[in-house]
């Protein structure tokens, strides 16, 4: 059995009434608040931009192969709520990228080849496909 690798930490700081400050081991920031308020992505947002940012680096490499370096990609992730259970039911996730110089074959091929890559690959898809533990504390930072 493979050994647990180590994820980088992410911190989130106040900055504000329902406003933090994420910050990755990398140095790059991002503000977290409510829904709605401007500037800043919700929680259910940055899920959202994870599996849109997981699923389109995954498919680049075929994407690339057969579109060339350059191309232009936009990935959109429509998230479906279950309000009763304040939780998320679906995220339906859609890469789109113009394939015209493609003919039908090829492109179907790159669509299949392209979707078997984000199965494989896209750790985000797949740990919310299997389920994640989690576990969440509160502490006196005091001490």
């Amino acid at each position: 059995m493979a050994e647990d690798k180590p994820i980088p930490n992410v911190t989130a700081k106040r900055s504000g009434i329902n406003t933090y400050t994420v910050r990755s081991a990398g140095d790059a920031e991002l503000r977290i608040g409510s829904p709605g308020e401007e500037g800043v992505f919700s929680p259910v947002e940055l899920l959202q931009a994870a599996i849109a940012g997981c699923a389109a680096m995954s498919a680049e490499p075929q994407l690339t192969s057969q579109l060339g370096k350059d191309f232009a990609a936009t990935t959109t992730v429509e998230a479906v709520q279950d309000p009763e259970d304040n939780r998320l039911d679906k995220l339906i996730t859609t890469i789109s990228t113009d394939m015209a110089g493609l003919d039908p074959e090829k492109r179907d091929k790159l669509i299949s080849r392209s979707e078997k890559f984000i199965e494989k690959l896209c750790t985000v898809k797949r740990t919310l496909q299997h389920g994640v533990e989690t576990e969440t504390s509160v502490r006196d930072g005091h001490s």
